[in-house]
């Protein structure tokens, strides 16, 4: 019995023990502060704050776990399906648009005709000169439009800033993604295509070669005994006005010529570089002596067709549009040395060769790496204002540009002769709209 009763006793002595452990106050290790890093949503952005705490536990409304940024409209924004915010705008708005004319096919078709964006009919367009990027530029700055085109963003390391302009106060967002080329008319000639490379195509531009028959493109084509050789021959022979290159450029300040230049800078060798600045003809930058000024893309494309042995350079999307169909494309090569033809795919690996880092300070897609990858590829950008002083007018920007850069991509941009935005370009355009304002208002995501 003695025996049962130490038991119990030291069971007793046991369990009393444990409780005085459990209710003793926490010992200097467990009360020990811990710096941790805690996360929250506000306004649909992630905010990351450090705190010091007991245990390192995070705030009330804070987390250890990093939230996503949650998709406006439960995902549905930018497909064109109902619930769509983007199709929703508060009242009628009309907004004014110019600039480039690389863009101008995908321009009209989303925002004139049966394919337009409109929000229920309250969204309007101004009609769209194309007038060129450097208008594009100027105008987003002067006020004169809600939106400007240009195939290069604002920034000041590529010389495309207008003066007195602070780029922050603008929202830049890749708006298609396309590619230029080398077109020439030989029509009659016996020619099929004609290969060019970035070397040669510099010295057309700056005058070192003025015909056709020259022994460098010759060489480059198959030699003297090859069919086109021959074919090139008999120009000089038969003394062909064909012969005598017609070197067309474009008149005003354009991104597809800063696309042209840059591409030539970067694989042709040539001196001159890219810039915001126009490309002048015979006597300033272009020394070409027989020389033809185009105000746009389309008028550039026309002037191929009109002019026997011309040569410009001119959006891919140009080349679908009923008459141009005749304007025959060099062959270009690719940095790896291919001959090619422009595609949309090979436009497409240009941008897969770039990778997804582009921003306004780089932005640049010519002349990439690898194989059958387009050398003469670029994006086109659309500005906007960053603080809207028009809410409703503002709302209608950001939502007809998400639309235009999600939806309008796949179900527009190929038929146009453009290369839908890859994924991760059209979630950074979708970043940048986020940015623009109205007060403290993000218009991007009202639900109106």
């Amino acid at each position: 019995m003695k025996n049962l009763f130490r038991s119990l006793a030291a069971v007793a002595l046991a369990v009393a023990g444990l409780l005085a452990v459990v209710s003793a106050p926490a010992s200097a290790g467990t009360s020990h502060k811990k710096s941790v890093v805690c996360y929250r949503l506000r306004s649909n952005k992630v905010q990351a704050k450090r705190y010091v705490t007991k245990g390192g536990v995070c705030p009330k409304g804070w987390s250890k776990h990093k939230p996503k940024p949650k998709p406006a409209s439960g995902g549905l924004q930018g497909t064109n399906k109902s619930g769509d915010i983007d199709l929703v705008v508060p009242s009628s708005v009309s907004l004014a648009i110019n600039g480039s004319s690389f863009d101008a096919p995908m321009v009209g078709a989303t925002t004139s005709g049966s394919t337009a964006y409109s929000a229920g009919g309250k969204v309007h367009f101004s009609s769209y000169p194309a007038a060129g990027s450097g208008t594009g530029r100027t105008t987003i700055v002067n006020g004169s439009v809600n939106i400007g085109f240009s195939d290069q963003p604002m920034t000041p390391s590529a010389g495309t800033l207008p003066t007195g302009a602070v780029e922050a106060n603008f929202v830049q967002v890749p708006y298609i993604l396309g590619g230029a080329v080398v077109g020439y008319n030989l029509a009659g000639s016996g020619l099929s295509t004609v290969r060019l490379t970035s070397s040669e195509v510099a010295q057309i531009y700056d005058g070192a070669i003025t015909t056709w028959s020259n022994p460098a493109i010759i060489a480059t084509n198959g030699g003297a005994s090859s069919t086109t050789g021959k074919a090139l021959q008999a120009l000089y022979t038969s003394n062909s006005p064909s012969n005598t290159i017609k070197v067309i450029y474009r008149a005003a300040s354009s991104g597809t010529t800063y696309a042209f230049t840059d591409w030539l800078h970067s694989a042709g060798g040539s001196a001159h570089t890219p810039s915001g600045n126009v490309m002048e003809g015979s006597g300033n930058l272009w020394h070409a002596p027989n020389i033809l000024a185009a105000a746009n893309n389309a008028a550039l494309a026309t002037d191929i067709n009109s002019n026997p042995g011309s040569i410009g350079y001119v959006e891919y999307s140009y080349l679908l549009i009923p008459g141009n169909a005749a304007i025959q494309t060099a062959s270009l090569q690719d940095r790896n040395g291919q001959w090619l033809q422009p595609t949309l795919t090979n436009i497409a690996a240009a941008a897969a060769a770039a990778g997804t880092n582009i921003t306004p300070d780089a932005f640049s897609i010519v002349n990439q790496p690898g194989n059958n990858v387009w050398p003469l590829a670029t994006y086109s950008w659309a500005i906007v204002a960053k603080n809207q002083t028009n809410e409703a007018t503002g709302e209608a920007i950001v939502k007809y540009l998400d639309w235009e850069t999600h939806f309008a991509q796949g179900a527009l941009a190929k038929a146009e002769g453009y290369v839908p935005l890859p994924a991760a370009i059209a979630a950074y355009s979708r970043q940048q709209l986020m940015n623009v304002t109205s007060g403290a208002a993000v218009l991007l995501t009202k639900k109106t």
